[in-house]
């Protein structure tokens, strides 16, 4: 089933980011005007890796239990559904995007790949909406660098409130590695090479250089691991993916 409200987004119930770079309804535009590559940049971005990581974030959910509901958060045009779906096939997904554009993207995906399988809700991840102790799963992937640290520690309080006692959840976002020769390089791909793919695939490469921002102000992702151990309520566990150009945050609500 397919669920779209008439209101392209739910406000968010957190204080406004001291950095503009943060701000909900900019960031929002930002994947408007990219809904249409996002897929095909997505694999420029992670250097090829985004759908191994993405198998790799399913990976990281225990599949013992059977879920039930699985709320993919920052969902985006759809793209992790098919490891969700592979990992989980009886379960029902919910996926939550506040970009109009990745929503019209995604109904088309759910209807063509899913059979309209796949509710979702355009709204923000952090506006609070999903019913306490409702779902069996929560994952994300590559929606973490977008969010500030308050923003951070709402989205962890949010996974707390509605995860079912023992739930898990799993993060996957790209990170700026840790040796500095493979940093530079890193930093090089995106400066260039990925506003470059952003002309080729008929992308305004302005979009893309934001990107760059973005992962320049994630760093290594230690202000999302701080959020999600601040929680008391979840068990977390962190890991780094190919020589730290990934990080995943996963494990279970307490």
């Amino acid at each position: 089933m397919t669920e779209i409200p008439e209101s392209a987004t739910v406000a968010c119930r957190v204080p406004a980011p001291t950095d503009p770079l943060y701000d909900p309804a900019d960031v929002r535009r930002l994947f408007d005007r990219m809904a249409a590559s996002y897929d095909r940049m997505n694999i420029v971005l992670s250097l090829g890796f985004s759908a191994l990581w993405r198998r790799q974030l399913l990976g990281l959910v225990p599949a013992a239990g059977s879920p039930r509901t699985v709320l993919d958060l920052m969902s985006g045009r759809g793209e992790t559904w098919a490891e969700i779906e592979r990992r989980f096939p009886q379960a029902e997904i919910t996926a939550v995007d506040f970009s109009a554009q990745m929503m019209t993207q995604a109904q088309v995906r759910s209807h063509a790949r899913f059979g309209g399988r796949v509710r979702l809700r355009e709204e923000d991840a952090l506006a609070g909406t999903t019913q306490d102790a409702t779902v069996d799963v929560v994952v994300s992937a590559y929606g973490l660098k977008t969010l500030d640290a308050a923003q951070l520690e709402r989205l962890a309080s949010e996974v707390v409130r509605t995860l079912r006692p023992g739930g898990s959840f799993a993060f996957i976002d790209v990170t700026e590695p840790g040796c500095r020769a493979l940093r530079f390089l890193y930093r090089t791909h995106l400066r260039w090479i990925v506003p470059l793919a952003g002309i080729l695939l008929l992308s305004n490469p302005t979009e893309y250089r934001m990107l760059h921002r973005y992962l320049a102000g994630f760093g290594d992702g230690s202000r999302a691991v701080e959020a999600f151990r601040s929680e008391a309520g979840l068990r977390v566990e962190v890991r780094r993916h190919f020589f730290g150009c990934a990080m995943s945050i996963s494990g279970r609500r307490i």
